[in-house]
């Protein structure tokens, strides 16, 4: 009853994009969709393509094209709501729909044409400014109020045909007489003919109060999310709304063209109202998601420690088990299961909401970190035998073994200064005179590296960036700025060559020990500080 009083049939056979209307777009579809009458589903539209435009939904029957397919009108649209579906119950969109007397006279407009009265051009269906404009002579539309748009063209000696008796053409949506079997445009068969004349309209049963108004879009393959988000940001923009209401203009004013100032900056604040909404929503949808992650994290934990302690007492209690025993078929079962779905708990992150306290919150983190970086002692973790590494690497290296319990760079730096009294070597952090931060063991320490490298260039001589990076197995951007720093305490020297470059203008900088550290140059000579 709901789908036979607020939409319209349409022959499915014909491509959506031939029945919009000149101002109306199509933002979006999805197929594999069901339809609910109300509260029951539709027997005869369970299954077709839906497809969204800036003014109505149109679903297409895949079984019954022709017969079963139809057009809804979003101006009905009073709220909509979102089921993601649970176990065998699919997602599903619910459109609660307002009464159809609030909207008669935009339903008119909006779907039939009108003649110039001019030039008697029968100009399509439309809502915008332009659709009220004659496209051929440019005369603004002038209907006389007692009459529809199609009969003041009609001969005065004729009667006026009421405008119920004429029928709409599913394709084209030219009104023909009420005698005619197919349309006299484009040939299509008409609905409801017989023997060449109309049958009086059934009368509907009038919808009760107390039936639910609304429509369910069911969807069985997917593509709801996006679906949604393509319809909200339909309905946000009013498309027929914003139309309708700027066709009335006095009489001393110009009506504003589609593209003057006025209604570009409309046009643009309407698209940022509904970006808004949309990131808004998206960002809701997010937290969310975040908050039902981190419930299912929690669980898997309690699982995984109630399988682990019923295993271990099961273990214990038995006097012939030993360390080598298998867990039960359904304990193994459950951990595959979470492990599959990402929930392992071997190494589950620490996080404040299930340590309350915060001091006792950074200390775990301290050693998680320490483990992240270390590997727990086994050499694969981030630094993976190396002794010096950026802070950046190690922050995304933690971030991403937390998965979605990330941690925010003031805490990261927070915890990674307190390292030192939790790794064996401890590693200790170090910013160089251009900001770069870096975690290092005792070898790559200030004075541990400078007196590395007088020893390394006093007896063989001086030595290039390249050779030194060589030797200490880094990168050559972390070598220079190591060098650069022994440099600044004054121990070694560079020599620029001729081309006072640094590595790749001219002579590359070669790098020697200073053999005149300690000694004053008074002018002429150097004197033994």
């Amino acid at each position: 009853m709901i789908l036979k009083s607020y939409t319209k049939p349409i022959d499915g056979t014909i491509p959506v994009q031939a029945l919009l209307y000149d101002d109306e777009q199509l933002l979006g579809s999805q197929e594999g969709v069901g339809i609910y009458d109300g509260q029951q589903k539709s027997p005869h539209h369970q299954s077709g393509t839906v497809y969204a435009t800036t003014h109505r939904l149109f679903y297409y029957s895949t079984q019954s094209p022709h017969k079963y397919s139809f057009s809804f009108d979003l101006v009905h649209t009073t709220q909509t709501d979102y089921y993601a579906g649970l176990f065998t119950s699919s997602p599903k969109v619910t459109l609660h729909l307002g009464s159809l007397e609030d909207v008669v006279d935009a339903e008119d407009d909006v779907s039939k044409g009108w003649e110039c009265h001019v030039c008697s051009y029968r100009n399509p269906p439309g809502t915008s400014r332009n659709a009220q404009v004659c496209a051929l002579c440019g005369v603004p539309r002038n209907d006389p109020p007692e009459f529809s748009s199609t009969s003041k063209s009609l001969p005065s000696s004729r009667s006026v045909t009421p405008l119920s008796s004429e029928i709409a053409c599913t394709a084209c949506t030219f009104l023909n007489p009420a005698s005619s079997k197919a349309c006299e445009i484009c040939g299509t068969p008409l609905p409801g003919m017989h023997s060449g004349t109309a049958p009086p309209s059934p009368a509907l049963k009038p919808i009760s109060d107390s039936d639910p108004r609304l429509i369910r879009v069911s969807f069985r393959k997917g593509g709801d999310k996006n679906f949604y988000t393509i319809l909200k940001r339909s309905l946000q923009g009013k498309a027929w709304e914003v139309s309708c209401s700027s066709e009335s203009t006095p009489n001393d004013q110009t009506p504003l063209l589609s593209g003057s100032v006025d209604g570009l900056l409309r046009n643009a604040e309407t698209s940022a109202q509904t970006s808004r909404s949309d990131m808004t929503d998206a960002l809701r949808d997010l937290e969310a998601f975040m908050i039902k992650a981190r419930d299912m994290v929690r669980l898997a934990q309690d699982l995984n420690d109630r399988l682990s302690a019923t295993t271990s007492s099961a273990t214990s209690s038995s006097p012939y088990s030993s360390s080598l025993s298998s867990e039960p078929e359904e304990a193994t079962f459950i951990r595959s299961s979470l492990s599959q779905l990402g929930l392992q708990m071997a190494n589950a992150p620490v996080t404040l909401d299930i340590i309350k306290d915060e001091r006792k919150w950074e200390e775990q983190l301290v050693q998680e970190l320490a483990d992240v970086v270390q590997g727990g002692g086994t050499g694969k973790g981030i630094l993976r035998g190396r002794g010096i590494i950026g802070l950046d690497e190690i922050w995304g290296g933690w971030n991403r073994a937390r998965g979605i319990s990330l941690i925010p760079p003031s805490t990261f730096l927070t915890i990674v200064r307190q390292l030192k009294s939790y790794t064996l070597p401890p590693l200790d952090v170090r910013t160089f005179p251009n900001g770069l931060t870096v975690l290092h063991t005792p070898e790559f320490g200030e004075r541990a590296f400078s007196d590395r490298i007088v020893t390394l260039l006093a007896p063989e001589g001086g030595k290039t960036t390249s050779e030194i990076a060589l030797f200490e197995d880094l990168g050559l951007g972390m070598t220079w700025e190591l060098v650069q720093a022994v440099e600044q305490r004054g121990e070694i020297v560079r020599d620029e060559g001729g081309g006072g470059g640094v590595w790749g203008e001219g002579a590359e900088v070669r790098w020697w020990a200073n053999f005149f550290n300690g000694y004053v140059w008074d002018g002429h000579t150097f004197h033994d500080s």
